[in-house]
């Protein structure tokens, strides 16, 4: 008799009664894109459409707007609407930031961390294992 191995991951991004919104993410790369779950996400003033935040830019995009609530694959060219989580408890371990940035990267003299608190509508990083005890149930 085989053994089967299953990679099982119950963990959960969104904690408690978060809220969310939409928002139009547009292909300009130049190949397909995969935005993940869980992805932290700024917007262009300009143009208003959601982009994967960026601590380098200066065109809005560098501040944080909330945090990617699916999985998305998007073709060069497309738009898309995407949903983001803009406020409630997320699971910090989870949240995904774009090339070299960090929790701790500062931007405009405040870190990720901290411009996520002040700039979303209320998002709180929280330990995702939280609510895992056993007595929590």
């Amino acid at each position: 008799m085989g053994t089967l191995l299953t990679n099982n991951n119950n963990a959960k991004i969104f904690i408690w009664d978060n809220r969310y919104e939409e928002g139009t993410y547009t292909n300009v790369s130049g190949s397909e894109v995969s935005l993940t779950k869980g992805m932290l996400m700024g917007r262009i003033s300009a143009s208003q459409k959601l982009v994967p935040l960026a601590s380098g830019a200066s065109n809005g995009s560098q501040f944080p707007v909330g945090i990617l609530a699916d999985d998305y694959t998007v073709d060069y060219g497309e738009s898309v609407n995407v949903t983001i989580c803009i406020g409630g408890d997320v699971a910090e371990e989870l949240v995904t930031l774009n090339g070299t940035d960090t929790l701790a990267t500062v931007i405009s003299s405040r870190s990720i961390r901290d411009r996520i608190a002040a700039d979303t509508l209320g998002i709180k990083l929280v330990l995702g294992e939280q609510m895992t005890a056993y007595d929590n149930q």
